[in-house]
């Protein structure tokens, strides 16, 4: 497994925190190549740095504006998970939740003025 990294990036116009690896571009196959003349960047798809930042659990690209390298003896604490939290993604058959109705405001009718 290649290395994994902590980044920060743009998420539905909020900044968020994932892990991400460093992956070979596609486009230049990691060849670093600049323009000389005038520094401009030839690889469009990596801007000549030559890889890309892929989230491995979605394999959706990154575009970070944040990394750290993960040591590899990474330690952190997790607190219990509350037993009432809701599963992301459900397996098995659930009892329904209710909504209550006469909470909730009806709308306006809608009129529509036509000319003739």
């Amino acid at each position: 497994m290649s290395e994994l990294y902590l980044i920060a990036h743009k998420v539905r116009g909020e900044p968020a925190f994932d892990i991400a690896e460093r992956v070979e571009c596609a486009e230049c196959e990691g060849e670093r190549r600049v323009m000389s003349s005038y520094d401009r960047v030839n690889c469009v798809e990596c801007d000549s740095l030559g890889y890309w930042w892929i989230i491995p659990t979605s394999g959706h690209r990154a575009y970070l504006y944040y990394s750290a390298e993960l040591p590899e003896n990474f330690v952190c604490s997790v607190p219990d998970m509350p037993p009432d939290l809701p599963d992301h993604y459900r397996a098995k058959a659930e009892p329904k939740r209710t909504i209550d109705v006469s909470t909730l405001t009806q709308p306006k009718p809608f009129k529509m003025n036509r000319r003739i």
